[in-house]
């Protein structure tokens, strides 16, 4: 499940500190939490720089699971997501009066920045403007990242199939995977590392749809990158290869590598296309004529 963070029964930004994961939000524990970890958070839901652990418990007790204890975030931490801290356990702590409530030292803006928090260019987007591959020759092979709270992070290659390559290239209209590669094989990313574990079926319309483990601590590392070669082409990378095949009467072949990407049913419907265009043309000109006769 993808992660989501709030601070509840306050306002945005003063609340008791809850997270959503696994389809359900829960608390978090107060156990080893510092200033900092306060701060993160702060900053993680811009509610600006500055933050602090609420003694007074004025905000209320939860009534869900209590998803994590001993969160222990850094200054180079931008993400709560980052830091590090014990494993996902429904009942990190027995005791409600261990739940942590945060007061942070701003207020979200009217804009609600939040909102374009969510998207790489927009306060709106679909599944694909969150998914992309990088370090690749073109726009359908590379190491796969994908946008979450407010930056690009990588998916470490536990687990990572054929059947998790099908729908990254799917959704990217990247035809089927000839590959699913691990161990950084495009290079290692830079960013967060948001999810591990990724079991998807195959048939999923979206990355977003297949059960995964959101990464929390250094389970991972960048050297575990997944990345996917998919069989066709971008739409931007098909328009140079039908020129070509039209200057060239007698083109040289090109060698039955897994890296070849124009699939026969996209070149049948580049043709029927064009000649679709060619009848309407014709069409056109027979109105044209018709009319001028009548003149």
């Amino acid at each position: 499940e993808f992660l989501d963070l709030r601070l509840a029964d306050g306002d945005d930004c003063a609340g008791r500190l809850e997270v959503f994961y696994n389809g359900t939000w829960g608390s978090v524990c107060s156990n080893r939490m510092s200033q900092l970890t306060a701060i993160t958070v702060c900053k993680h839901l811009n509610c600006g720089g500055g933050g602090e652990i609420a003694t007074d418990f004025k905000y209320g007790r939860g009534s869900g699971p209590t998803w994590l204890d001993h969160i222990e975030c850094t200054e180079q931490h931008r993400s709560l997501w980052q830091c590090q801290s014990d494993p996902w356990n429904p009942q990190s702590c027995d005791n409600r009066a261990e739940e942590t409530h945060i007061s942070c030292t701003g207020r979200t803006e009217a804009t609600s920045p939040a909102t374009f928090y969510e998207c790489p260019n927009s306060t709106s987007c679909s599944d694909r403007e969150k998914l992309r591959v990088t370090g690749g020759e073109d726009g359908c092979s590379g190491r796969v990242e994908i946008w979450q709270q407010g930056s690009w992070g990588t998916i470490c290659d536990d687990s990572w199939d054929m059947a998790d390559a099908n729908v990254v290239c799917r959704q990217l209209g990247c035809g089927s995977a000839v590959s699913a590669l691990s161990e950084a094989a495009f290079g290692e990313g830079t960013g967060p590392i948001w999810l591990e574990k990724v079991h998807c079926k195959g048939t999923e319309l979206s990355l977003w749809h297949c059960p995964a483990k959101p990464l929390f601590g250094k389970n991972c590392d960048h050297k575990e990158d997944a990345a996917v070669n998919c069989s066709g082409y971008p739409l931007g990378h098909l328009l140079p290869h039908l020129l070509l095949l039209h200057v060239h009467s007698d083109p040289p072949r090109r060698p039955a590598t897994d890296t070849t990407r124009i699939s026969t049913p996209v070149i049948l419907c580049i043709v029927l296309g064009a000649l679709l265009c060619l009848v309407l043309a014709i069409l056109a000109g027979q109105i044209r004529s018709a009319r001028a006769q009548q003149r």
